[in-house]
């Protein structure tokens, strides 16, 4: 039986002829009553399709409340500082957040005002000192603060193109029976202007991604932030690695913690992705206002951070010995090369401050990379 995201998407197919993919995937991950994100209740979490930092290990959170302490020092400590959670899920991180700089920074806490920011909540409003919103849109500009963003930039809508020797050509999807994609004209111009922006000829044959809407998110972003940081998490590279080193692309599907390729089934029940293109971001930042503080991967930021600080010592006859050492696996968990502390980058922007230094890239800053 198919899903409401799926009659959609055939309703619109049989009214164009052919869809983007960038439209599939819309649908697909955010119809109101059948998409990925707006209807399924366990996305994250071991009953869900994926894991993220903060199911992993609280520590996450600890750790990063001592940079974002000092982001609101170097931006002047101003007396009003919004913390903002873009695609905050179930808002844990923001929770966790706001204990540990209660119990480490309560003079930053007095600044400090919480929002989150996710697309699938049942209603705005505040809740337990948490303002929600659906969208940035419920932001006013020109606020001092940081933008936070995990795991969110990779999940929103991007364009399919391929080069061939015609030149650059869009996938678009249609159904005959089922869902096959169709090369034509790309359907925007933005497709082939973002190449011309990064200085990229793709060899013939290259699949790639292009997340136009990502680098609208940053724009807006920027244009909103008067002073202050934009810090993103999120599973990418710079874009020359991104696209000459995977000419196939990048796109995978999450499902009950296994990953595949293929995104014309389970719709509206699997997660749609694809590697981060952070060049594209660094640029998009740039036209709003915004200059890269540093790029790392998260394992080399959070080193940088103390985390081996926060492990716990280990006992053999302790009662918590359990507890202690799961508490130490998701540490190692959160920064081991070959997972998440290698595939996972951090990248910092910030807006209206001099020349910040900030401790996490004191380790190894990859931003000439961008």
């Amino acid at each position: 039986m198919s899903s409401p995201a799926e009659r959609e998407i055939l309703k619109r197919i049989q009214a164009k002829g052919v869809i983007t993919f960038r439209e599939f995937m819309e649908v697909a991950l955010y119809h109101p009553e059948g998409g990925y994100y707006t209807s399924k209740e366990k996305i994250w979490g071991r009953e869900g399709d994926y894991i993220t930092n903060t199911d992993i290990s609280p520590v996450f959170a600890r750790v990063l409340s001592k940079e974002f302490y000092r982001m609101w020092q170097i931006s002047g400590r101003p007396g009003e500082f919004l913390f903002v959670e873009a695609g905050s899920g179930r808002g844990l991180f923001t929770e966790e957040l706001r204990r540990a700089i209660e119990e480490r920074f309560p003079d930053f806490l007095k600044a400090l005002r919480f929002v989150c920011i996710e697309r699938g909540i049942k209603e705005e409003g505040s809740h337990e000192d948490i303002q929600w919103f659906r969208d940035m849109e419920g932001l006013e500009a020109g606020f001092a603060g940081i933008i936070y963003s995990c795991e969110l930039l990779d999940a929103l809508p991007f364009h399919r193109v391929v080069k061939s020797v015609e030149g650059l050509r869009e996938l678009f999807v249609w159904h005959d029976g089922g869902f096959e994609e169709i090369e034509n004209a790309p359907s925007t111009e933005a497709l082939e202007r973002h190449f011309r922006e990064e200085d990229i000829e793709l060899p013939p044959q290259t699949l790639a991604e292009v997340a136009l809407e990502a680098k609208g998110w940053m724009e807006r972003a920027g244009s909103l932030l008067d002073r202050g940081f934009v810090v993103t998490v999120d599973y990418g590279l710079p874009a020359k690695t991104l696209y000459l080193e995977h000419p196939r692309g990048t796109l995978h599907c999450h499902f009950r913690h296994s990953v595949n390729d293929n995104p014309y089934q389970r719709i509206g029940l699997q997660d749609i992705t694809a590697l981060v293109d952070f060049t594209a971001i660094a640029l998009a930042g740039r036209r709003a206002g915004l200059f890269t503080t540093g790029f790392t991967t998260q394992g080399y930021y959070l080193l940088a951070l103390d985390i081996l600080d926060e492990l716990r010592c280990v006992l053999p006859d302790e009662r918590e010995v359990y507890e202690k050492v799961r508490h130490n696996q998701g540490i190692r968990d959160l920064i081991m090369p070959g997972g998440m502390g290698d595939t996972l980058k951090v990248m910092v922007q910030h807006k209206g401050v001099e020349m910040p230094v900030l401790q996490g890239f004191s380790i190894k800053d990859m931003k000439e990379l961008l």
